[in-house]
């Protein structure tokens, strides 16, 4: 009886995906026409079929163990397979009034999908921590996850197409270097075709595959439907695989079958392993020839139609497959001790300054620290028994997200010129996080990183300072960009990091630096040298090109030439369009008009150029350009880049010279 149970709610979330992507309400195959057809068509079907098997099956054996889960879907373009499942299940209705479990309220989802809803999974999804955007992450996700959860079982179902990432396939090792309380059971949905051409595991035999994932580890259980074509006998496979896994230390479930599981053949088409159901198969169709395959289609899976009772409201059947997950963890970040002023700390370099600070917040808070086998080579050895360490940004950023998603504390360690290799996850966190304001109210602690090793320390081969401007460019409501200038800011600014929610906090500091300023609190911006009447404003962002600007100034004292030195922490502050933008008044205040600036970046000039597009003033950049070095020296860096402090002088005197005349000329 409970195999009939399962495959009524398999078909009928068949039906509901087709009615998602096809129809503007629910009706009888029988029932529909040219008024009725949906002209565009969101959600991609091929690959649904086989997520709702797997979900089906799922759903109703967490259900009947009443095991607490967290489930997430990495296959791609798999969001209008989920939001069927939610509404089935009675999920979405918990989180939308708008869809309720009746026939009003599905109509309303049908309605909205790919209108009001988006067609990728992301978080209008309820209870989704992965946004599925850009395949890759989502194993490394839920092992995040997992480093402190309190589910019973986080199920991750991967796509075959998604396992040939690099990210993915790197995460498939996971499980020898993470030992949680939740269970992580990753599932892969071989349905063998991408959107092109076939996955390299459809061209694994079964016997291959079972050897491949378990010399990784794993204690593999495969289903093939291949074999067992018959739904019931399928489901009865499944539900004892997954009563299997609960005794299994490192499972791993592979559900072999055709992309477009149970579709139809159609005038010697053959659906259900056709490369064309990848998306929409039906695209290319005239009407007539498209309501003729679409009620083939909603006729196979006919069976899933009858969901409603005599006052159409979702039959109860379907409660046997509501998950339970845990309450939302409260995790409050318990500050730690300040050691700005102690003596200590002056003989130290800035980032050990900053290292003594973490360890404390370590110890007094649930904290784990991510770095690609760097720890000790930035400085922050102490920290070491803390860190997770593993040669692979990607894979340590998709953990660090899934950490971070269940409410966790954490600090992402790297060099400078590394981080670029997860700009693109980046980006997509950042998608994330404009998507999650707009419908969860739940607050999770921001993503921290610490950027050191800077462009001005390294080997040609490891410069690179690009990554900040791949979050420079957005609006900033969802990021910081800190400059601390010695190690008394540094400290401030993760405390002002771990204070923020939502974010994604960014803290680029050189890890030999040594000089120390004068620092009383956290300001974005602030006048570190002032001077009546300056002939020429020195302005710097980061900590070697405050030095510069002060040994500059020194020089510039020579010749009388007055000098004003200005620190800026957080470069976006002069974006007109930023959420911190300076006033013109307070800009003006910084920048005394008619006063040449000559600002030191300690990255690459044209972004900050950017940021000061609208802003009306006489200002001169200078950064990081690319040039070769031989060896990490500071003073053979900085001077390749045109950033000698003889030449930045030679440039300011020149300015200062030129407005002079300027001057003159105007007066004339």
């Amino acid at each position: 009886m409970n195999e009939k149970i399962i495959k009524k709610y398999y078909e009928s979330s068949n039906y509901l995906v087709l009615c998602l992507m096809y129809l503007k309400c629910f009706l009888k195959f029988d029932q529909i026409n040219e008024n009725n057809i949906k002209q565009y068509n969101p959600g991609h079907l091929g690959t649904s079929m086989s997520i709702n098997f797997i979900l089906a099956n799922l759903y109703y054996f967490l259900n009947k163990n009443n095991m607490s889960s967290k489930i997430l879907i990495g296959t791609g373009h798999s969001g209008v397979s989920l939001i069927a499942n939610l509404w089935l299940n009675g999920t979405l209705s918990n989180y939308y009034d708008d869809y309720p479990l009746n026939k009003h309220g599905l109509n309303n989802l049908i309605a909205d999908f790919g209108i009001k809803i988006r067609s990728e999974i992301n978080p209008q999804y309820p209870e989704t921590i992965y946004d599925g955007g850009e395949l890759g992450y989502s194993l490394g996700v839920a092992y995040g996850y997992s480093l402190n959860s309190e589910e019973d079982i986080i199920p991750c179902i991967i796509g075959d197409g998604e396992s040939e990432t690099g990210t993915l396939f790197s995460s498939f090792q996971l499980n020898k270097l993470i030992n949680s309380k939740s269970k992580v059971l990753p599932i892969l949905n071989l349905n063998g075709l991408k959107m092109g051409s076939k996955s390299y595991f459809s061209k694994y035999s079964n016997k291959e595959l079972l050897q491949f994932f378990t010399i990784l580890g794993y204690q593999p259980q495969l289903i093939d439907y291949e074999s067992n074509k018959d739904i019931i006998s399928l489901i009865q496979e499944m539900q004892q695989k997954l009563k299997n896994v609960i005794n299994l230390k490192k499972p791993f479930l592979i559900f072999k079958s055709k992309k477009g599981l149970t579709l139809p053949v159609i005038e010697n088409i053959n659906y259900e392993e056709c490369i064309d159901v990848h998306k929409n198969p039906l695209g290319n169709l005239d009407n007539a020839s498209k309501i003729k395959n679409l009620k083939r289609f909603l006729e196979n899976s006919a069976n899933g139609y009858n969901i409603f009772d005599n006052e159409n409201n979702l039959i109860e059947l379907f409660s046997n497959f509501k998950t339970k997950n845990n309450l939302y963890k409260q995790n409050n970040f318990i500050d730690s001790k300040n050691y700005y002023f102690s003596k200590e700390f002056l003989e130290l370099p800035n980032i050990n300054q900053l290292g003594i600070y973490l360890k404390e917040c370590i110890k007094n808070n649930n904290m784990l620290v991510f770095s690609p086998d760097e720890i000790y080579s930035n400085q922050f050895g102490d920290l070491h028994e803390n860190t997770f360490e593993m040669l692979n940004e990607n894979v340590l950023q998709s953990l660090y997200q899934g950490y971070v998603q269940n409410n966790n504390y954490g600090i992402y360690i790297s060099y400078e010129g590394f981080m670029p290799i997860i700009t693109s996850m980046i980006s997509q966190y950042y998608k994330y996080l404009e998507q999650k304001k707009q419908i969860d109210s739940n607050n999770i602690p921001s993503l921290n990183y610490i950027l050191t090793s800077t462009c001005w320390e390294n080997t040609f081969s490891h410069q690179n300072p690009e990554f900040i401007n791949s979050l420079l460019i957005k609006n900033d409501k969802h990021y910081n960009i800190l400059f601390p200038k010695d190690g008394k800011q540094a400290i401030l600014c993760m405390q002002s990091c771990f204070k923020e929610k939502n974010k994604i906090n960014v803290i680029t500091i050189s890890k030999r630096h040594y000089r120390k300023y004068n620092t009383s609190d956290n300001s974005l911006i602030e006048v570190m040298l002032d001077s009546d009447n300056p002939e020429i404003i020195l302005c710097a962002t980061g900590d070697y090109m405050l030095d510069l600007a002060f040994d500059v100034s020194e020089k510039l004292l020579i010749d009388n030439i007055k000098t004003k030195i200005v620190y800026v922490t957080n470069p976006k502050i002069l974006d007109v369009k930023s959420t911190k933008a300076l006033d013109n008044d307070s800009f003006n205040n910084y920048f005394n008009p008619d006063v040449p600036v000559i600002y030191l970046f300690s990255g690459y000039s044209n972004i900050i150029k950017s940021i000061l597009y609208y802003r009306n003033i006489d200002c001169d950049v200078y950064g990081y350009n690319d040039n070769i070095t031989i060896n990490g020296n500071l003073n053979n860096n900085l001077r390749s880049n045109g950033l000698s402090c003889e030449e930045i002088t030679t440039i300011c005197k020149n300015k200062v010279i030129n407005s002079i005349n300027l001057y003159l000329k105007r007066r004339k």
